[in-house]
């Protein structure tokens, strides 16, 4: 977005959705956001898979608590989304979203836009399925046909997940449920894909084709597959504590969550009563085309991402007051961050502040840039910055300590970065609504 069409037509944030192991709604992530946590209390309960019908060993995970999630849905919500975990996240984080925002008119809704994200749509639902199948008593093939008909069981058994991993479903039900009628988007950039959500929405907005759209992630790591890619790789915390840009960081720890937003023109905004959270000023993204789980530390990309966010906000990196890191807390993806963060700032920059949050809810995937997005911009409309929980032993192979200490802090500009699997990168730039 360029800085004149920023100024022709501003957009800006009015409603926030987070819903995480923390809770429900914006009280609930401030309130933790807020509170001095001991090294103990950020270690991720274990989880069994056998709830799943998976004989595998636990592993640490946080969890949503179903009934919390549950609680804000309607009773139609829950009878049109019976069995898939990531769509009732989705749809619980909008319609926290939505109350934040004071309430949004049936008439509004009608013409509002959406765009989804979750790095894979329906997988869970339909893994679960599957083993659940292994596991079941089988009858042995005896000819073609009676495998033939054991195979038509199988598919009539699973049809229905099986379908479910088409994303353009997953629009469908969720538009159905909202009465939307405007247009709609779903993006799929692993860890990165929040900022690329919101970038499809703010495009919506600014071609005309809505005046506000509603953007959720939603992320369910309950099955063990992918748990079990991130161990062979060494990058899970099986200690289950979350520790970015620290010296004794050993991996990522998943967790489950939905997170959503309201982003609207100011216009609408004001002429509907809405209060402005946070202006959004463009965001910046580049693509390494590498490896999948390996970052590029000779390209210079994540570098590239943040200025090219400054750049469609129309800022130099120096007016940031704040950046958000991804912060996922394995060695490579610190190091990567370290070296862009470095190459902009310098070494051990203290200006803009650094923060990273993942400590306090885990790594939640597709869902990881829109819920710290949430916390970011609840520091900025507070003028109040948390510690980076998990960190406490400064590396000297990455040159950058974030926010170690609690309080008040000047948060006008505010940049959200995030890097994932397969070389996405992004940035999204936000100021304090004038």
């Amino acid at each position: 977005m360029s800085a004149d069409s920023e100024k022709q037509r501003p957009i800006v944030v009015t409603g926030l959705g987070p819903l995480s192991c923390l809770g429900a709604g914006t009280g609930e992530l401030w309130r933790s956001l807020r509170t001095t946590h001991a090294p103990s209390e950020l270690r991720a309960p274990l989880y069994d898979p056998a709830t799943e019908g998976v004989a595998t060993d636990p592993f640490p995970l946080f969890l949503v608590d179903s009934e919390t999630r549950d609680a804000c849905l309607s009773e139609r919500d829950r009878r049109e989304i019976e069995d898939d975990p990531e769509l009732r996240l989705a749809l619980a984080a909008l319609r926290l979203a939505m109350d934040d925002a004071g309430g949004l008119s049936d008439e509004s809704l009608a013409r509002a836009g959406l765009v989804l994200t979750w790095e894979a749509p329906g997988l869970d639902r339909l893994q679960r399925g599957i083993a659940r199948e292994l596991e079941a008593e089988r009858v042995p093939e005896t000819n073609d046909a009676d495998a033939k008909s054991r195979f038509r069981e199988f598919y009539e058994r699973h049809r229905e997940a099986f379908y479910g991993t088409h994303s353009f479903l997953h629009l469908h039900l969720i538009a159905r449920a909202l009465g939307l009628h405007g247009p709609t988007h779903f993006a799929n950039n692993a860890c990165a894909s929040g900022l690329y959500a919101l970038d499809a929405a703010a495009g919506m907005i600014e071609r005309g084709q809505a005046d506000l759209v509603l953007v959720a992630a939603a992320e369910c790591p309950r099955f063990p597959t992918k748990m079990l890619w991130f161990e062979e790789l060494s990058l899970y915390a099986l200690d289950g504590r979350v520790r970015p840009f620290d010296r004794d960081r050993t991996g990522v720890v998943f967790g489950e969550a939905g997170a959503a937003l309201v982003l609207e023109t100011r216009e609408n905004a004001e002429a509907h009563g809405r209060r402005p959270i946070a202006e959004y000023l463009g965001t910046g993204v580049n693509q390494e085309a590498w490896k999948v789980a390996v970052p590029d530390l000779s390209g210079g990309y994540y570098d590239d991402a943040l200025r090219r966010a400054c750049s469609a906000a129309g800022i130099e990196p120096s007016d940031l007051d704040v950046v958000n890191v991804h912060g996922a807390a394995t060695g490579l993806s610190d190091l990567y961050e370290a070296q862009g963060l470095t190459t902009v700032f310098g070494e051990w920059p203290t200006s803009p502040e650094i923060l990273a949050i993942k400590a306090l809810f885990g790594h939640t995937l597709g869902a990881s840039a829109l819920l710290e997005l949430c916390a970011l911009l609840l520091c900025l409309d507070h003028d109040w910055l948390p510690a980076s929980p998990g960190f406490e032993s400064p590396d000297d192979r990455l040159r950058v300590a974030p926010r170690s200490e609690s309080g008040d802090a000047r948060c006008d500009l505010v940049l959200k970065m995030s890097n994932g699997f397969a070389g996405f990168n992004a940035g999204s730039v936000f100021r304090k609504s004038r």
